[in-house]
């Protein structure tokens, strides 16, 4: 092989390896917030994606959090915080079936879904691309 041919297939294989290697995943990463839509202080808000955990801190009444990266986010997440003494939770069933969030800023809108046993309601907005 002479030596034009040999740079050709060199350049080649290194212009396949740099486009496989370049491209991003479209599972993630995915930017997510919390916002309150309640009358009462979150406390010690904490994030559980399946992509990695975080806790907020305390969001206030109607106000909402900066944005955290997490590696892969759902449409459900396992949430946990106080309200005064009282925990509440939100706990997806399973992720076999839900599809990512993707790459993109997002907002967890947490309500109070049931009082009596604590549970969380969720909605996501999709605010903008990454």
């Amino acid at each position: 092989m002479n030596k034009k041919a040999f740079l050709s297939v060199v350049i080649a294989v290194f212009l396949v390896f740099s486009t496989v290697s370049c491209k991003k995943d479209p599972d993630g990463p995915s930017d997510i917030r919390v916002r309150n839509l309640t009358t009462s202080t979150f406390h010690n808000v904490t994030v559980n994606t399946s992509g990695g955990e975080y806790n907020y801190g305390d969001v206030p009444a109607g106000e909402e959090t900066d944005y955290h990266r997490f590696d892969i986010a759902y449409r459900q997440a396992h949430i946990t915080l106080d309200i005064d003494t009282v925990q509440y939770e939100l706990v997806p069933v399973d992720y076999t079936y839900e599809v990512p969030l993707g790459q993109g800023k997002f907002t967890y809108e947490l309500s109070i879904a049931d009082t009596a046993k604590h549970k969380l309601g969720i909605h996501v907005i999709a605010d903008a691309p990454l």
